[in-house]
């Protein structure tokens, strides 16, 4: 049976930092046949030709809702959760009304290798779900990096891997998730940033948002491994490569309050605050 990929991407305005290049990258994957769906969360309607985008317009009801709630129960959910998982389903609805063999999930601010021989690399490991990480800088880290990464100790208790954990994990070949051990702790999932799925999974398991037992809403990543372990998919972890992340320094953080900034500034502030940002991007 031939391989047949589509290429699903979420993305928002606050990604636009990175965007013509993410572009390109997908030029470069349609060249190669593979299809392209991008949904897009912008609070308002941004077109991204020549790829086929669906519009999500929820965001903004969802987030002044979500602000309301946290605010009277002093919570402290995130909107994105929803977004996230509903931009998500969208992409598998669509998926799944093609004859497609596998969605590849790929992060707007996301990069392979400009050959693309690591997506050759993931659709030879056969795995039901072939995943591979990306760094990132959580704040509890102090700036250190740490993959995206999660894993259970003998107790139960599930925590995104440390970033000491992380230099130790590079290079050492394919994990398989949920069954394979580092660091005396069991390695349960990953960002889904750099994802193939293959289609009987997506037939079987849609993304969803759950509420856990403690109080808190994980993002749908999460929830999606745990739901493909409770099938009993087979979900690989390639931790011989390591894809760029973009967003290594909070960069869409940052966009978004150069946007916000924009939107209700003068010309003349707009101009302090691009000095302001130059510098802080020198220092990174």
């Amino acid at each position: 049976m031939s391989i047949k990929i589509l290429i699903g991407t979420v993305t928002a305005q606050n990604k636009d930092y990175c965007w013509k290049d993410f572009k390109k990258q997908l030029l470069g994957l349609q060249k190669l046949g593979h299809d392209v769906l991008i949904v897009d969360n912008s609070d308002t309607i941004v077109n991204r030709p020549p790829f086929k985008t669906i519009h999500y317009t929820k965001g903004t009801l969802l987030r002044e809702k979500f602000d309301l709630i946290n605010k009277q129960q002093k919570s402290k959910d995130n909107y994105l959760t929803i977004v996230t998982k509903d931009c998500m389903n969208i992409i598998r609805d669509e998926f799944l009304k093609g004859d497609y063999t596998h969605l590849f999930i790929l992060e707007s601010d996301v990069f392979l290798d400009k050959d693309f021989k690591s997506l050759d690399r993931l659709i030879e490991l056969n795995a039901d779900v072939a995943n591979f990480t990306y760094p990132m800088k959580l704040t509890r880290n102090k700036g250190a990096l740490s993959l995206c990464v999660q894993s259970t100790n003998a107790k139960g208790e599930a925590k995104m891997i440390t970033p000491d954990e992380s230099k130790t994990l590079l290079n050492q070949g394919v994990k398989v998730l949920n069954v394979d051990v580092h660091n005396d702790k069991t390695l349960t999932h990953c960002g889904y940033g750099c994802t193939l799925v293959k289609r009987r999974v997506l037939e079987a398991i849609d993304f969803k948002a759950v509420r856990t037992s403690n109080g808190v809403t994980p993002f749908p990543d999460s929830v999606f491994h745990y739901d493909v372990n409770k099938g009993n998919f087979y979900n690989v972890l390639d931790t011989d490569y390591i894809p760029y992340h973009c967003n290594i320094n909070n960069e869409t953080e940052n966009y978004m309050k150069i946007t916000q900034i924009r939107n209700n500034t003068t010309r003349r502030q707009r101009r302090e605050q691009d000095k302001i940002n130059k510098k802080i991007q020198k220092r990174g």
